[in-house]
């Protein structure tokens, strides 16, 4: 059944929940709220114009974030014209749940730059959790835009886990999700500036065919990708130098079990919450079996910096940070397989990993992180080898509740 409410405020009459007829909205004062500023962008500047040619309004949104009232959106199409003001990255909220500070959802949007029309990451989906911007965690969500100079037109089909992304009457998709990863099922519609906006239609229920459950995990089969984890508690980080193994914790209650999901990924995001307060520290490890002594290759993504021990022993470290830009990591310093790669020697029997990791997208200790916080790691050649997860006694204890 598809879940949305809506109010006097858009046109016409108000429509029954199992209707697909399209609701055209209002851009007019009273109809939208503006939003504060978050680490998706700053406090929300709107102005609501009439013009001959365009009956709904424009809302001219100069910075941040509209919020649509009286409206929540599950599945179906939302279309709207926009005009970029600057460049900048305007684009389209769904879903939006949670609080203003701490936003679940999912965010498509275009980097309007000049080059979106021929640069791979002209248009980019990400999720929003916990507050969180998760950009440079998800870079297989982006391609090319056939944008113009001017008046643009975007609709955007949403069925379930899925998303397909139509730009200016185009009839395939310049964009596919395979699989919407913030979780949220219903919520609110936002729009995010600069850009002027009109013709916002959302005709709940019209998914034009698009299957609702989930692409499958093309990694799925991959048997070297660690997926069973323990995380701990976070640390302050005073400076950025090497964490010492002994300052680890030690004890079972500052550790809790966290699986990977798609694709590999430990998203981090997803166990705390963004806010405002010194850089932290987190660890993770696991356990590795090795049937004989030997040295195995693995593939290792990441953001910030992260500091890897074997058994006790640093093996290595390695940056990943999208400022300055010499520190970007292959694929434009997003998390990847391709960050890098090194060598773990093994003995026979249980080894332990361990992980120190500090996410941010800048090399210095300013503010905690507001993007992507969490790791990758595949053994290239897992024979011979076997992931339990740790002994030790999970954490029955709440995690750190922010990051």
């Amino acid at each position: 059944m598809n879940v949305f409410a809506c109010t006097c405020m858009l046109a016409g009459t108000v429509p029954s929940a199992n209707t697909v007829r399209p609701i055209k909205v209002q851009m007019s004062v009273g109809h939208w709220h503006t939003l504060p500023a978050d680490s998706m962008g700053p406090k929300g500047e709107a102005q609501f114009l009439r013009k001959e040619g365009f009956p709904d309004g424009l809302l001219v949104l100069k910075a941040g974030s509209a919020a649509l009232d009286g409206l929540s959106f599950r599945d179906g199409t939302i279309e709207y014209d926009f005009k970029p003001l600057a460049p900048d990255m305007p684009g389209l909220q769904f879903r939006v749940s949670g609080t203003e500070a701490s936003p679940e959802g999912e965010e498509v949007y275009e980097r309007m730059f000049g080059d979106e029309r021929a640069s791979n990451d002209g248009i980019q989906y990400v999720p929003l959790i916990h507050g969180f911007m998760p950009w440079n965690a998800y870079p297989q969500y982006q391609n090319r835009a056939p944008m113009i100079d001017g008046w643009n037109h975007v609709r955007v089909v949403v069925s379930g886990r899925r998303m397909k992304v139509f730009i200016n009457r185009s009839t395939d998709a310049v964009l596919s999700v395979g699989n919407l990863e913030s979780g949220s099922a219903s919520g609110a519609v936002h729009l995010r500036g600069p850009a002027i906006f009109t013709n916002l239609i959302v005709t709940p229920g019209e998914v034009g065919g698009l299957a609702s459950e989930p692409e499958l995990d093309p990694t799925a089969r991959e048997t070297g990708i660690i997926r069973e984890w323990q995380a701990s508690s976070l640390q302050s980080l005073v400076k950025l130098q090497t964490p010492a193994y002994s300052e680890m914790p030690s004890e079972a209650n500052c550790w809790h079990p966290v699986d990977s999901e798609r694709g590999g990924l430990l998203n981090l995001n997803r166990q705390y919450v963004a806010s405002e307060g010194p850089p932290m520290i987190g660890w993770l490890r696991f356990n590795v079996t090795a049937k004989h002594a030997e040295s195995k290759l693995v593939s290792l993504g990441w953001i910030g910096e992260v500091w890897i021990f074997a058994n006790g022993t640093l093996l290595t470290t390695g940056k990943n940070f999208y400022y300055p830009e010499k520190e970007r990591r292959e694929p434009d310093g997003r998390m990847a397989f391709e960050n890098g790669s090194f060598k773990i020697p093994l003995h026979a029997g249980t080894n332990e990993i361990a992980i120190a990791l500090y996410a941010s997208v800048h090399d210095d200790l300013r503010t905690r992180t507001k993007y992507g916080w969490g790791l990758m790691m595949r053994f290239q050649d897992p024979s011979g080898l076997t992931f339990p997860r740790s002994t030790r006694v999970p954490s029955t204890r709440k995690v750190d509740s922010h990051l």
